[in-house]
């Protein structure tokens, strides 16, 4: 056993954000070896599980929460069709004067959840990626690496689905939307809207 303990990688040699995938490589042998190893890091609290079900973890560093950008990290490798949406995308592209608490995203992938406190996951139905490909539904840069919907896009997003945080009427600045984009986003989604 002291063998083995002088043959594992140490945490700290790992990145803040990996995978399962990551730490097999990184140790002789098989993968069961790898997932003991994660499994002991688990049940002592020094690494934790991005979602339930996915091999995706982050090492927790006591008073250093995960940026934005490591948040985003994280959510990529778990979850490879998230988009960052509704007034989370709106406040990072400078339209919105109301700062959103969680960092709202969807996801192509139906029942998702994830174990990030300050992240709120929302699905999205078959077609949705689609459809935003087709109408250019995406801002030209994204957010740290994630995609991110235009501004008409994620406002017509949230009127259809009604899931997601958005900033109060007056705190978004419409005389920077295009009317014209944000009427084609609305037609473009109304074969995905849920009937209530």
């Amino acid at each position: 056993m002291i063998q083995l303990d002088v043959m594992l990688p140490s945490l700290d040699s790992l990145p803040r954000i990996f995978s399962l995938s990551d730490l097999k490589q990184r140790l002789p042998g098989d993968g069961e070896h790898a997932l003991d190893v994660t499994l002991r890091w688990l049940e002592a609290g020094v690494i934790r599980q991005v979602a339930p079900e996915r091999p995706v973890f982050y090492r927790v560093v006591l008073g250093e929460p995960l940026s934005e950008a490591e948040t985003l990290q994280a959510l990529m490798r778990t979850f490879p069709s998230i988009v960052v949406v509704a007034g989370s995308a709106l406040w990072r592209q400078g339209l919105s004067s109301q700062q959103d608490n969680m960092l709202e995203c969807a996801l192509a992938e139906l029942g998702e959840s994830c174990n990030l406190s300050q992240v709120k996951l929302h699905s999205r139905p078959a077609g949705w990626w689609s459809v935003m490909r087709q109408v250019g539904g995406f801002a030209a840069e994204g957010c740290h690496g994630a995609a991110m919907l235009s501004p008409e896009m994620a406002v017509a997003d949230a009127a259809a689905f009604r899931d997601v945080w958005m900033p109060d009427r007056d705190g978004i600045d419409w005389s920077r939307l295009s009317t014209a984009r944000l009427s084609r986003a609305t037609e473009a989604l109304l074969p995905l809207r849920p009937l209530h």
